[in-house]
């Protein structure tokens, strides 16, 4: 009996290593070993070694004093889960997030855990290219930072418009620390990143808050504009 693969093996593509079929007592089935797209890109091996020094540093006995404390601060302090029970984070993932935070927006590790505090959020984004001269590409908030935080802003390449599913193309491109009330000009930062888009080409951009203090997130907001 012969079987037609090709439908299975096109939506495969671009997800999975090498492809191939194979026939067995359940049927005919696709295997395949997954390959993560840019595995060893210079970001990707920093942000490694990054985590693995966070697990060395956890497990050393200058940690000692701090590990109970970063403990009750998970067990204190559980993330909503919007239709699921509330989410309870190990001492180890809040020592390791919040440091991982403040690394991205360039602050030193702290070793005591931190007294828990609300995290400010953007609210409403507005994204504006600006043809100048000089041109501009200006990222708007309606909530601008509080005192303590920096700001963090993502970007997409340029993209075909209609494009609203973003899936993982925003990059890392600005972080503002102190944070600034704004508008943030990016545009310097995003044609060095990504080039000039072509007229008509769409992008779009992420904004979070970082609160310096405890390495905490505040929600994340997005906005888009055509070029």
């Amino acid at each position: 009996m012969k079987v037609a693969w090709s439908v299975l093996v096109s939506l495969a593509r671009g997800k999975v290593g090498s492809v191939a079929a194979v026939d067995t007592w359940s049927g005919p089935v696709l295997r395949s070993c997954y390959r993560a797209r840019m595995s060893n890109t210079q970001l990707q091996l920093s942000m490694r070694a990054a985590l693995g020094g966070l697990a060395t540093l956890w497990s050393d006995p200058t940690m000692a004093p701090h590990r109970a404390d970063w403990i009750a601060l998970g067990l204190a302090h559980p993330e909503a889960c919007a239709g699921f029970a509330d989410v309870y984070k190990t001492g180890f993932q809040w020592f390791v997030r919040a440091n991982t935070n403040r690394a991205q927006v360039g602050e030193a590790i702290i070793l005591a855990a931190p007294a828990f505090a609300a995290v400010g959020d953007p609210g409403a984004l507005t994204l504006a290219h600006a043809t100048g001269p000089p041109e501009e590409l200006n990222v708007s908030a309606t909530s601008p930072p509080a005192a303590g935080h920096a700001v963090m802003i993502m970007a997409t390449p340029a993209l075909s418009p209609g494009i609203y599913t973003l899936g993982h193309q925003q990059r890392k491109l600005s972080v503002i620390n102190p944070g600034t009330s704004g508008p943030w000009n990016i545009f310097a930062d995003y044609t060095a990143r990504f080039g000039t888009p072509a007229d008509g080409k769409q992008v779009f951009v992420e904004v979070w808050y970082v609160h310096k203090a405890q390495g905490r997130i505040g929600l994340k907001s997005q906005a888009g504009a055509l070029w």
